[in-house]
């Protein structure tokens, strides 16, 4: 999937994130593609101000943030600025799933055209197979016929939190 992803050119990706340990996970995951690391909305401004109007395509923003306003908020300014490198630039928000304290959801689904949202910590394999499926390789993307154990986790994932609850995250090769 990695190799068809390069073909023409490797992805162009700008990934934010104050976190020094998700910016090294994320180096590591996105090996192979042309990435720009940036630690905050700041610096984010900086880069998407700076980037060469007649340059490749930004492909994806991969934005690590509690806040759904500021993925909303990056999205409106990426299509807004009208520069053709930004004309297809989505947007993989990277948040912690919790709740507030009446119990309520903090996020409701995704309303701002070009923003996915993806739990964390993100799995390799879900953030490439969502990559191709944002770019429409979708011929890449195996069907999933998740295991008991998938499933499991998958339904752990999926399940409100409390701030304070307690996490755990398991990964590993299952057969």
């Amino acid at each position: 999937m990695r190799s068809a992803l390069v073909i023409p050119r490797p992805l162009q990706i700008l990934v934010t994130s104050g976190s020094e340990a998700t910016l090294a996970l994320l180096r590591t995951m996105l090996q192979g593609f042309s990435v720009t690391m940036v630690s905050s909305a700041e610096e984010t401004g900086h880069y998407l101000q700076a980037y060469n109007a007649h340059g490749p395509p930004l492909d994806f923003v991969i934005l690590d943030d509690q806040s759904e306003t500021h993925a909303d908020n990056l999205a409106r300014q990426l299509h807004a600025s009208g520069l053709v490198p930004f004309a297809e630039t989505k947007i993989i928000h990277l948040y912690t799933p919790t709740t507030s304290s009446s119990g309520q959801a903090v996020f409701a689904d995704s309303t701002m055209l070009g923003v996915v949202k993806m739990t964390k910590p993100p799995r390799l394999t879900r953030l490439l197979q969502a990559l191709a499926n944002l770019k429409n390789l979708t011929h890449l993307v195996a069907p999933h016929h998740p295991s008991e154990i998938t499933k499991a986790i998958e339904d752990l994932a999926n399940a409100q939190r409390t701030l304070h609850g307690n996490v755990l995250i398991a990964e590993g090769k299952f057969s």
